[in-house]
């Protein structure tokens, strides 16, 4: 090529329709149709670098046809344009580029990346897993992906070309290690035997729809534990990056959790007698569900009484390993009724039609309910003391003035208690404090009645019994009841004073 100083030519590729939307770049720039050099010397070997790009879509394409020749004879030259139509003959030059097959069977073909996989069913729904003693099969997990070029071919299909395996992988939580999952399926002899879970083996089932579903073996090949799993395909090695070779799903995790709660050891405190009011706690051998609202019955009977408590009656704490909880007074129990008598307490699910019980973390269910006894402690109230919260509501008050108020608070409280000056010892407050500037708070302490020299004598109480002696004394814990039901018919008129809560004996 060239025949002087100013001999100029065109370089074009011709390749009809560009099916598949073949991208060329020559010498760093788009190439779209032709291309012109000026100063094309003879005998001289001049280097292009031109590029091919694949489109969108597809990896193998008709291949080109390089053309080299005169702008006089290019049609298409914005110089000479009218020149090329004087030419019978043609003296291009022109080169076929392809890199596979040969005459009619040659075409231009990429490197496929190794076919992708996804999750499918549950555990793309779920991102999660759990087997546990609920589950339809404890022994294995039904895993299910998808083929997103599942119409162009199967995964066992694709093994004619690239593609190996795609294999199921996991791990416990913490490890580095990946190890292949096993699933079980018949030999030529019709017997189960354990294979790796290849979802492009002969023995994986491809729907036209592109899912396939094999079932994870658990039993005797892993324990119970936290997983993480992911599927991976492999594909022959080319040399090139690794997603070229390889393809994953993301990494799921889950648990396997086949074991059942326990109660362990006794039921806290250890001593047989307890105080009314004080925490019991039952332990469990591993952490339990303790969401709100709770998922399992707490029962607790009186005996020799017509008290029956359910959980929504009683104080529960529930944190981690254990459930707590304690008989609260100031639901109305006549604790002289109660003192010294036996109560019964069970956990889990209480009646025949519940569906409440005691779940661990991932759902087992404890086997039997969780059944004890004990005694209300037989104590003197003459000489019991309780203590409560006491407010006042809607009344303008500062860190400076809110002291002053002690006197007014505790003559309040005499005067419903019906209390005369003898029994003034008998009312111990804490410091007073101003809240949000319009609320005084206070924890108050009834004492029991030998406090006072006065032989702890009320006035005329309503719930006084006269004997011969004279009017007998009320124990603190009577006087806490009286004032808790002021306060609830107090509370129905709007009144200033809150609800007595908190009461400890």
């Amino acid at each position: 090529l060239g025949v002087g100083e100013e001999s100029q030519f065109v370089l074009y590729a011709q390749h009809r329709d560009n099916e598949g939307s073949l991208r060329l770049i020559l010498d760093g720039a788009a190439f779209g149709g032709s291309r012109e050099f000026t100063n094309v010397l003879k005998n001289t070997s001049y280097k292009k670098s031109l590029i091919v790009q694949r489109g969108p879509r597809m990896f193998r394409y008709p291949p080109l046809d390089l053309v080299m020749e005169s702008a006089c004879e290019d049609a298409n030259s914005h110089i000479n344009d009218l020149t090329a139509s004087v030419f019978d003959e043609t003296k291009s030059a022109s080169q076929k580029l392809f890199n596979r097959g040969a005459g009619e069977s040659a075409v231009i073909e990429f490197v496929k990346p190794c076919p992708r996989v996804e999750w499918a069913g549950e555990l793309k729904r779920d991102h999660h897993f759990v087997i546990n003693t609920n589950s339809d099969d404890t022994n294995n997990l039904l895993v299910t992906v998808f083929n997103p070029n599942h119409g162009e071919d199967s995964f066992q299909d694709m093994t004619n070309d690239r593609l190996k395996k795609v294999l199921f992988f996991y791990r416990e939580l913490g490890d580095l290690h990946w190890s292949t999952a096993r699933t079980e399926v018949e030999d030529d002899d019709r017997k189960p035997t354990s294979v790796e879970v290849d979802f492009a083996a002969n023995y994986a089932e491809e729907s036209s729809y592109g899912y396939t579903s094999m079932k994870w073996k658990l039993a005797n090949f892993v324990s119970e534990g936290t997983y993480e799993i992911k599927i991976e395909t492999k594909c022959d090695k080319l040399g090139g990056p690794p997603d070229i070779d390889m393809s994953s799903t993301s990494i799921l995790s889950g648990v396997i959790d086949l074991t059942l709660p326990e109660q362990y050891g006794q039921v806290l405190p250890l001593r047989d007698t307890v105080l009314l009011g004080e925490e019991l706690v039952v332990v469990f051998t591993e952490a339990i569900l303790c969401e709100k609202p709770f998922t399992f019955d707490l029962q607790v009977i009186i005996d020799g009484t017509n008290y029956r408590f359910d959980r929504e009656e009683l104080q529960v704490v529930c944190e981690g390993r254990k459930v707590g909880f304690q008989i609260d007074p100031t639901v109305g129990i006549d604790v002289e009724q109660v003192m010294g008598k036996t109560f019964t307490v069970e956990i889990g699910k209480v009646g025949v039609d519940s569906l409440s019980n005691i779940f661990d973390a991932n759902g087992n269910a404890i086997e039997n309910n969780v059944k004890f006894s004990k005694t209300l402690a037989n104590i003197n109230l003459d000489e019991a003391s309780s203590s409560f919260k006491f407010v006042l509501e809607d009344i303008d008050c500062s860190d400076d003035t809110v002291g002053a108020l002690a006197d007014e608070v505790k003559e309040k409280i005499m005067l419903l208690l019906e209390l005369d000056a003898s029994d003034n010892n008998r009312i111990v407050l804490t410091p007073l404090r101003c809240e949000n500037g319009n609320m005084v708070t206070t924890t108050v302490t009834l004492l029991p009645p030998s406090t006072n020299g006065g032989g702890g004598r009320s006035l005329r109480a309503a719930l006084l019994s006269a004997t011969t002696d004279g009017i007998k004394a009320q124990h603190s814990i009577s006087l806490f009841n009286k004032l808790r039901d002021i306060s609830q018919e107090e509370q129905r008129k709007r009144s200033l004073l809150s609800t007595p809560e908190g009461r400890e004996m």
